[in-house]
């Protein structure tokens, strides 16, 4: 489960305890609990039911992504590795504190427990030893100012070092105080809701229960004594003579006879003397439990907890829709290879009936291209819908779309000399490299789009620093990049072939581009972009005879859709799309003078995609890049962005 998981899970269970506390913390009044053994009991199941809250069934959650493919061919830029130096995700940071304070509560009632055995070890037998005696160990230790009880099998009690020196009825108020405490087994619980508080440490609600929960008992516990000793008056001066005793200890993995902050309540309940008969204390807490169950259930539907959602790796070019119904699980949609080999596309809508489980016990198909209906039909048939879809007969969509496996037309991104944006669309194949020196190209055509007045647009034609007409060289190309970018930095250039030997040079914004394509968005796709700048002329010599051109450069040119011979498609990693991880992995290669990669190298991104890139990129063939007619290696960049559905 992701980090992203787990912190959405977690404030999720964090709103479901604190909504489920506040509403079942009004019933005691409306209902008018008042039997503190009833509230005990109602407070013990409200902190159960949060606690089980985890094991309610989740929402399941299915992560399908298909690998569509597209390849736009950038301007190289200079191979810079990332900084290793990364932020964690804020998810990450806020579930690693609640790990860190549920180490160090740990830690604390660690202490706690030292500190008992301690006490226990620098105590002395109360003597003269009362009755009491035979149900726990009763201690004097000068090291707390009032009585603690601790231990299971061994139980003991602590009592502060005046105990001796109170009077008897006192002495037997607090005595039989503490055995109620161990007949009832009271530090087995007291230790288990320290636990609950230290793994649930940042939850102000389990606090404000775990409180409720240790004033009911101390007033459960403080109602059996006055039955046994019927001494009401002894019992009330005790407490306020240990409430006048100074700062109490507050040990956490021990009850003790008094916190501060209970005697008002204690003390008022004791005069008021509360009782209800055994009829009305069950109807009573039938009725509160009957709320609480409901409760639970609308708070538990209206904020789930998610589970590990399923990956499904659909082919490339496939969408499933659902049309608002719940999965559980389902396996992939593939793309049928003669389906792809003869075009064919299209959606096949699919009618399917739903056993008691929500497992699909039929399907039909209502419409669809007839190549494409097998493959919906053999998914669709081992697909499981939520419960709450049992018995029922619902209709899902697959779209097939052919998916984009070529090299998108054109140059993007930066040219060298650290220019931003840059050239888009395309440099058609031998543009550069395949151009006769006797027939330099020409540039026929300047388009300029997307701007907001034709003034603007003259303006920017006015500082180009090429013209119709004129030679389109390499050189002419990057200057008229740098030109747009410093006129407007969201201005890109594309170049279209005119034969025999013209180039049209259109200037516009991505999205006059896209417009004039009609591009429709995609929902989930791995795009990959590789920088390959129009490689420099070579320069002459003094005799103006052109030098040998090098075997490997850093640029390239001439790249267009044929520019890639065949390419493997990444593929998503399973573990990466169960975890959600999604992100671009930059990669530098060397394409060898006949077209294979020769050399592929990391420079960063999402670890679990890391592979998947690199797999796919180093199966890769170029058409050679030629340089004046000769073959060169290229050094490129290339990334691929990995983006799951959402």
């Amino acid at each position: 489960m992701s980090w992203g998981l787990i912190f959405d899970n977690l404030a999720a269970y964090s709103l479901q305890i604190g909504m489920l506390v506040a509403a079942a913390s009004v019933v005691p009044a409306v209902l008018r609990l008042r039997q503190p053994g009833g509230r005990l009991l109602y407070w013990q199941i409200l902190l159960a039911t949060c606690l089980l809250l985890p094991f309610q069934p989740w929402k399941q959650v299915v992560a399908s992504g298909t690998a569509e493919v597209t390849a736009v061919v950038d301007a190289i830029q200079p191979v810079h590795r990332p900084s290793t130096f990364h932020l964690l995700p804020r998810s990450e940071i806020v579930v690693l504190l609640v790990l860190a304070g549920i180490a160090i509560r740990l830690g604390w009632l660690a202490a706690g427990f030292w500190k008992l055995r301690r006490y226990r070890l620098h105590s002395r037998p109360l003597e003269p030893a009362p009755a009491w005696s035979v149900e726990a160990s009763l201690l004097v230790c000068n090291e707390v100012v009032g009585p603690v009880t601790f231990g299971w099998r061994k139980p003991v009690v602590l009592l502060p070092a005046r105990f001796p020196r109170l009077g008897a009825d006192m002495q037997e108020a607090i005595l039989c105080h503490e055995i109620m405490h161990v007949r009832r087994r009271d530090w087995v619980l007291t230790v288990a809701e320290e636990i609950v508080r230290a793994v649930l440490w940042f939850h102000p609600a389990i606090w404000w229960l775990l409180g409720e929960i240790g004033l009911a008992r101390e007033q459960e516990v403080d109602r059996l004594a006055i039955e046994i000793t019927r001494e009401r008056e002894h019992y009330m001066d005790a407490l306020l003579a240990i409430a006048g005793a100074g700062g109490q200890l507050d040990l956490a993995p021990a009850p003790l006879f008094l916190r501060k902050r209970h005697l008002k309540h204690r003390v008022i309940l004791i005069l008021q003397e509360a009782r209800m008969s055994k009829a009305r204390l069950i109807s009573t807490l039938t009725t509160g439990l009957a709320i609480l169950a409901a409760a639970c259930w609308l708070i538990t539907g209206a904020f789930p907890l998610t589970a590990q959602p399923q990956a499904v790796n659909d082919a490339a070019g496939v969408t499933v829709l659902l049309n608002g119904s719940q999965i559980l699980h389902r396996t992939a949609v593939h793309y049928p290879a003669a389906a792809l080999q003869h075009g064919v596309q299209g959606t096949v809508a699919v009618e399917v009936d739903l056993d008691s489980t929500g497992n699909v016990s039929d399907a039909r198909v209502l419409s669809g291209p007839d190549e494409l209906r097998r493959a919906v039909l053999e998914s669709v048939l081992e697909w499981h819908f939520t419960r709450d879809a049992a018995n029922s007969t619902r209709e899902v969509q697959v779209a097939f779309e052919m998916p984009k496996m070529g090299v998108a037309e054109g140059i993007v991104g930066g040219v060298p000399s650290g220019v931003a944006g840059g050239v888009a669309g395309g440099v058609p194949e031998g543009i550069f490299s395949n151009q006769s020196s006797a027939r330099p190209l020409r540039i026929r055509a300047i388009s300029v789009s997307g701007l907001s007045s034709q003034e603007a647009a003259d303006q920017l034609r006015a500082l180009l620093p090429v013209d119709v007409e004129e030679d389109f060289t390499p050189d002419a190309l990057q200057k008229t990049v740098e030109a747009v970018q410093a006129f407007d930095q969201h201005l890109i250039v594309r170049t279209r072939r005119m034969p025999p030997n013209g180039v049209e040079l259109q200037i516009g914004t991505p999205e006059s581009f896209a417009r004039r394509a009609e591009l429709p968005p995609t929902r989930s796709s791995i795009e990959i972009s590789s920088s390959i700048p129009p490689p420099p002329l070579p320069p002459p010599t003094p005799d103006g005879i052109a030098q040998t051109p090098p075997s490997k450069i850093r640029v390239g040119g001439n790249v267009q859709s044929t520019m890639i011979v065949s390419k493997e498609p990444p593929v998503y990693p399973e573990m990466a799309k169960a975890a959600r991880v999604q992100g671009v992995v930059h990669l530098a290669i060397l394409i060898a003078k006949d077209g294979t990669v020769q050399e592929i190298h990391s420079l960063g991104g999402p670890a679990m995609l890391i592979g998947a890139a690199m797999d796919a990129v180093k199966s890769w063939v170029y058409k050679p890049t030629l340089l004046n007619g000769e073959p060169v290696m290229v050094e490129t960049n290339v990334d691929v962005n990995f983006t799951l559905a959402q």
